[in-house]
C-alpha cells in the first residue's frame, strides 16, 4: 500500500533539464492528511509546469476545483470554488544553509535530493486562499442566502440595544461648566 503523501511528491532524480508537467488532485483524503479539518470536501486540481535548470526549479502551480466548507453564519455547507495561481522557487544547492529560511515561495534543497515534497506547500497555499470569513454571499437583491430558521433564531437571540433617553452623565454635566481660564 502507497502513502498518500507519495501523490504530492516530485521525482527529481533522473529528470532531464528543461519543461515538465504534473498533475495532482487535493482530495478530502488530502485535506485529512494534512490537517486541514475546516474543509468538509475538496476535490482541487494543481497542474504544475515545472522548469528545471542546473541549480534551480520554477514551478508555476494553477489550482482549480471546489471546496466545501462551514458557513461561519448559518452552520450549513457551503461551496467555494477555486481558480488561481502561484510559484514557487526552489534553489539547488551543494550545501544546505541552515541559517537559510525556506521562504513561503523560495525554497532551499540539496542538489543531490531525489524528489520534492510539496504537501505542506500545497496546504498552505489552499489554506491562505480560503477568504477569511466563510460565509454564503448576499443575493442581487443583499439579502443573505444562508439558511433562513438559523438567520431567524440568531435574530431572535441577538442582544437588544437599550435606548438611553439621556443624553449624557449629570455628573459630567457640572464639569462641562467650569472653564480654565489662564
Amino acid at each position: 500500500m502507497t502513502d498518500k503523501r507519495d501523490d504530492y511528491v516530485i521525482r527529481l532524480s533522473g529528470v532531464e533539464l528543461g519543461n515538465h508537467k504534473y498533475s495532482m488532485i487535493c482530495d478530502i483524503e488530502f485535506f485529512e492528511l494534512t490537517g486541514l479539518n475546516e474543509i468538509e470536501e475538496g476535490n482541487v486540481e494543481v497542474r504544475i509546469e515545472m522548469e528545471k535548470s542546473a541549480n534551480l526549479l520554477s514551478l508555476q502551480l494553477h489550482f482549480n476545483g471546489n471546496i466545501t466548507v462551514l458557513c461561519d453564519r448559518c452552520l450549513d455547507f457551503l461551496t467555494l470554488s477555486l481558480n488561481f495561481k502561484e510559484f514557487l522557487v526552489v534553489n539547488l544547492v551543494s550545501h544546505v544553509d541552515t541559517a537559510f529560511e525556506n521562504d513561503d515561495n523560495i525554497w532551499q534543497i540539496h542538489e543531490k535530493a531525489h524528489e520534492l515534497d510539496l504537501t505542506h506547500f500545497l496546504y498552505e497555499t489552499i489554506e491562505l486562499a480560503l477568504p477569511t470569513q466563510l460565509i454564503h454571499p448576499d443575493d442581487e437583491n443583499g439579502t443573505p442566502t444562508c439558511n433562513p430558521e438559523m438567520l431567524r433564531k440568531l435574530a431572535e437571540l441577538a442582544p437588544q440595544e437599550e435606548h438611553n433617553t439621556r443624553e449624557t452623565d449629570p455628573r459630567w454635566d457640572a464639569l462641562k461648566q467650569l472653564r480654565i481660564n489662564n
